[in-house]
């Protein structure tokens, strides 16, 4: 897609979108302003370039802070749906209605059939658990990807770091 040529503004520099961007806004290093690029996760740096490392792995980190709070929460949830099902299963146990495990009027309950119709009871409270289990578990396994793609992001960062040192020899 294509844009009209604003007055005053040339082609962006180092980008194929066809937006147009004052010459005073252009840098060597920066795409155009335009919402594609900035929201990408270099933050509209090349990728390859000291500032675009830089700017993935400040993404990856950012990210994984925010999947580390889901997790708390995750774990908080779990444990509160945890509680509530085990204290549903005993105030049904200790209920009067409960029935009673023996031979009653000719009739035999057993454990088995005692703890079948708790469990029957509390199932909705058995599924929120297992559900925040699951929550929790994936939350776990998110902030694990998080860390081994800042960490392979770190690798990356530094290889094009020395990569511009070693051609330029300034630091970035």
């Amino acid at each position: 897609m294509t844009h009209p040529r604003p007055e005053g503004t040339v082609p962006a520099m180092k980008c194929n979108c066809g937006h147009f961007a004052r010459p005073d806004e252009i840098t060597v290093c920066r795409f155009c302003d335009c919402e594609r690029h900035i929201a990408s996760p270099h933050g509209g740096h090349d990728p390859q370039t000291p500032p675009g490392a830089e700017a993935a792995l400040q993404s990856f980190s950012e990210a994984l802070e925010v999947a580390r709070q889901e997790l708390a929460d995750a774990a908080d949830e779990e444990v509160k749906t945890e509680l509530a099902r085990d204290s549903a299963k005993r105030y049904w146990l200790l209920s009067d209605k409960c029935p009673p495990v023996g031979v009653f009027d000719r009739v035999r309950t057993t454990v088995a059939q005692r703890d079948a119709w708790v469990e029957e009871k509390i199932a909705d409270k058995e599924m929120d658990f297992r559900l925040a289990r699951e929550k929790r578990r994936a939350a776990a396994k998110k902030v694990d990807i998080l860390s081994k793609q800042g960490s392979y992001q770190q690798s990356i960062s530094k290889s094009v770091g020395d990569s511009y040192r070693g051609t330029s020899g300034e630091r970035w």
